[in-house]
């Protein structure tokens, strides 16, 4: 499913820079300059994403090896513990089934 979202945002930006860069060649002085180098920038960092989706299974599924945290990252686990049990009983203990409540029967 990341190839289908990567693949779709690289078109849209390469489009993007298409027409950017086609419009940049139609006009003079400043606006040619500035869109010119807006132009090759979509397309530097278009290159650069598709690269980073490419790579990243090579480096446990970081883009370029680079350890990202997300926005809540940090505050859900404390010291790096991403390993947590959750919920699981402790290994040693047998699992119970809930008591049924007063008056089920």
């Amino acid at each position: 499913m990341m190839w289908m979202g990567m693949i779709h945002h690289a078109t849209i930006a390469l489009i993007i820079a298409f027409f950017v860069l086609f419009a940049a060649s139609k006009s003079e002085g400043l606006v040619k300059l500035l869109g010119t180098v807006l132009g090759l920038w979509v397309l530097v960092v278009t290159i650069v994403m598709i690269a980073g989706a490419v790579t990243a299974p090579m480096f446990g599924g970081k883009p370029f090896g680079i350890d990202m945290h997300g926005m809540h990252d940090h505050w859900m686990h404390h010291d790096g513990d991403h390993g947590g049990r959750g919920m699981m009983p402790p290994p040693g203990a047998p699992m119970q089934p809930a008591p049924p409540p007063p008056g089920a029967h």
